[in-house]
């Protein structure tokens, strides 16, 4: 690593780019990834696709906790690197994938007896649920790879070095796709697993990425000092979930929404349940730059605050912003143009393109307000004030989509478009809720 840290010195920009890009670069193969997924299962039919939409939505919310943990585990790291304690960063590491693992035991053991009534509960029909839980099933057996190579990545990127994990997840993704239609159809002698195999192609990758990642982790001396016996530090694991515990229950409460959102959505029937799901994933593709740009806009803030340099953390939130935007703006003018062609590239049959068509053209005007949010929550996490984004979310989303979701298109003739401007109100309250709780400024004084 160059011996200018431009995170905390120098050209902050520069500081910015270098590591949100090889985030992006990640990022981008995941949407390669997510779209490979997609196409494959695709070709399994729209309950399929249901039944991994429905799926993926109720991973989301039981993984809320290790999203807070993520969260902390970099405003932690990203402080005390910023201070220069290394030992301290590598303490904290350590206890961090001791609460990953943790909470991933409880999430397997809970998601593997309740999946496909999981699944029944959000509205699935018997195939949808059938299938659904079958994908369920084995991602839960095996989510403790995805968790803790989680960890390990935004320990890395805390520090600093994001081109580390991003050559990781390069390869675990690679591996994913490759083994996407193998383990799916039963190609070079294997049997057809079908949804599963969508499934088990992502646990398999992962698990051999998290090997790998740890052993770098581990060797990383440079800038993690890891001590020298592995001890359990309780009161440091109390610290960590003071700051997890909020934003996992502000993750929970945006997966709730979109959980309950799907539930609006499957009132109209499997069709719309694709249709919602693809536009779901494509806008989770869209997002994805973001989420690594308000990373880096995190570690900034966490690493200078921990510097004692609060003013140049509110000049990368600043610099976060216009690139995200830039971004954004882009991706919602491609959207709205191509929403069409989008859905129909992923079904084939066209029962989808309605539902999906008329969620782009409808909240991608809004996408830009997205951004803001995105970053200014990330902003505020980086600095660990994860409270203000939690209760951001818990006035937008539950007391103000949610009731929208219902309201709009049942009583007020709206049909499914109610949906849509529900979750387009939800967007605008919450960035003027985090707009306000930013400017505050009072998230530049908090202790870690």
């Amino acid at each position: 690593m160059n011996s200018t840290n431009y995170l905390t010195e120098g050209h902050l920009f520069r500081g910015l780019i270098a590591i949100s890009l090889p985030i992006i670069a990640s990022n981008l193969l995941q949407s390669v990834l997510e779209v490979v997924d997609l196409y494959f299962v695709g070709r399994l039919g729209a309950d399929a696709i249901a039944g991994v939409a429905m799926s993926t939505t109720i991973i989301f919310v039981l993984a809320t906790f290790i999203v807070g943990l993520v969260t902390a585990t970099t405003a932690f790291i990203s402080r005390h690197f910023g201070a220069q304690e290394h030992d301290t960063v590598g303490l904290i590491v350590q206890h961090a994938l001791y609460i990953g693992l943790a909470f991933s035991l409880a999430i397997s053991i809970f998601g593997l007896f309740f999946s496909k009534d999981l699944l029944m509960l959000l509205g699935a029909n018997e195939a949808v649920a059938t299938l659904g839980s079958a994908y369920l099933s084995v991602l839960f057996l095996g989510i403790f790879t995805m968790v803790e190579l989680w960890v390990v990545i935004s320990s890395f990127q805390a520090c600093g070095n994001s081109m580390t994990p991003m050559i990781l997840m390069v390869g675990v993704n690679i591996v994913n796709i490759i083994l996407n239609p193998v383990l799916i159809f039963g190609l070079v002698g294997l049997p057809a697993f079908g949804i599963a195999g969508s499934a088990l192609a992502t646990i398999l990758s992962r698990g051999a990425g998290l090997v790998i990642g740890m052993l770098l982790l581990v060797r990383y001396s440079g800038h993690i000092t890891f001590p020298k016996t592995w001890s359990l530090d309780l009161p440091l694991i109390w610290r960590i979930l003071t700051v997890a515990i909020p934003n996992s229950v502000q993750s929970g409460l945006r997966s709730g929404t979109f959980l309950v959102m799907m539930a609006f959505v499957a009132v109209y029937g499997t069709a719309a349940i694709s249709g919602y799901g693809i536009a779901e994933r494509l806008e989770l593709i869209a997002l994805m730059p973001g989420f690594a740009i308000a990373t880096a806009t995190a570690v900034i803030v966490g690493q200078n605050l921990g510097a004692k340099k609060p003013d140049r953390a509110e000049e990368g939130v600043k610099l976060g912003l216009m690139f995200y935007g830039t971004i954004m703006f882009a991706v919602s003018i491609g959207y709205y143009a191509f929403a069409d062609q989008l859905i129909w590239f992923f079904d084939p049959s066209g029962a989808s393109a309605m539902t999906g068509a008329s969620y782009f053209q409808t909240v991608t005007p809004f996408y830009l307000v997205i951004a803001v949010s995105t970053i200014l929550s990330f902003a505020l996490n980086g600095a660990g004030d994860t409270r203000k984004p939690m209760y951001a979310t818990l006035v937008s989303m539950v007391m103000i989509q949610i009731p929208l979701g219902y309201f709009l298109p049942q009583h007020f003739g709206l049909g499914i478009t109610g949906i849509w401007i529900a979750v387009i109100v939800g967007i605008v309250i919450q960035a003027v809720l985090l707009g306000m709780m930013y400017r505050s400024g009072s998230w530049k004084r908090i202790a870690l």
